[in-house]
């Protein structure tokens, strides 16, 4: 445990409000070009979305807000050589009574069709039951075709070990997912 921690500190840079300071976009944003400069990170990973500060303007709508937000991370993106992880939760999934809910989409997830429309890649993950195991992962979105492709491989979570398991018959071109 002590050598995964001293690797981890050489690879990440953890980024948290400190006291009642609201952690807003353009705050992570300020912070991540200061651990560019400093660290020279190539990776942010924003987990989760909604417990952002959202100040959006009073004359705007939740789709317009989540449409600048994207674009300005897309923008210091590109700009830094960053890539950009969004964690964002769906809305409420309707279910059925008795059955599980469906997968969630890209269009799902609470604030905006954006998060569909203006990602480079979109992932969903599933657990159809609570009360299993069972971890569906699907690409949605791929727009750069050289990057991936579209689909989804269901995977058995091992509490024991935190590691998904491919489920049997299915090919992958590794065992393991961490």
């Amino acid at each position: 445990v002590k050598d995964a921690g001293e690797g981890v500190r050489g690879h990440f840079v953890f980024v948290r409000g400190a006291g009642d300071d609201p952690v807003t976009i353009d705050w992570i944003l300020d912070r991540s070009r200061m651990a560019v400069a400093r660290y020279g990170i190539r990776g942010l990973v924003i987990d989760p979305y909604n417990e952002l500060d959202h100040r959006s303007p009073n004359n705007m709508t939740e789709t317009e807000y989540v449409s600048l937000v994207l674009s300005k991370v897309k923008r210091f993106a590109q700009k830094n050589g960053v890539h950009v992880w969004f964690i964002a939760h769906p809305a409420k999934m309707l279910r059925d009574p008795g059955k599980p809910a469906p997968a969630p989409t890209l269009y799902d997830i609470s604030g905006s069709a954006n998060w569909a429309n203006k990602a480079d890649i979109g992932i969903t993950v599933h657990r159809p039951n609570p009360e299993t195991n069972e971890t569906q992962v699907f690409v949605r979105k791929v727009r750069f075709k050289h990057v991936g492709k579209i689909g989804s491989i269901s995977m058995r979570w091992e509490k024991a070990t935190g590691r998904y398991d491919v489920q049997a018959g299915q090919s992958s071109g590794a065992r393991r997912v961490a």
